[in-house]
């Protein structure tokens, strides 16, 4: 991901979800990005970022421009980072998302993402925040 992304990407900003500032992650040491385009070299349709710390990686955002969503570069880009977290020899991948949000809830799940722990009424309008992992060592 590079600052060009960042960019291209920054109407993702307006969602609640992923208000978190990639340009900032990006300076950050234990910082991964990925970026996702239709076509090589394209225009950047969505992001994945995450803090890499030992052995895991800790998911801080995925998100996919609206006018791409519902063509699978969620999906992509989830196995994308589940495949460089095995690659690296990490053991878990985490994240944490709104008991609402439906569609990221399915995303994850259907790649064998577990719940692990609930926070109720974590965020701001109320809604639990639901941790979930992905072990990918035994």
């Amino acid at each position: 991901m590079t600052l060009e992304d960042c960019a291209a990407l920054s109407a993702l900003r307006e969602d609640a979800a992923l208000s978190i500032d990639p340009e900032v992650e990006l300076a950050g040491p234990l910082t991964r990005a990925w970026v996702v385009c239709a076509d090589e070299p394209g225009p950047a349709l969505g992001y994945a970022l995450g803090w890499w710390v030992v052995d895991e990686l800790q998911v801080l955002a995925i998100g996919v421009l609206p006018a791409a969503r519902g063509r699978g570069f969620g999906h992509y880009l989830l196995e994308h980072l589940l495949n460089h977290t095995r690659a690296a020899g990490g053991r878990r991948v985490i994240l944490e998302v709104a008991s609402h949000n439906t569609p990221a809830r399915r995303l994850y799940e259907s790649a064998g993402f577990r719940l692990f722990n609930l926070r109720r009424r974590y965020y701001p309008n109320g809604d639990d925040a639901l941790e979930m992992e992905f072990v990918t060592q035994g």
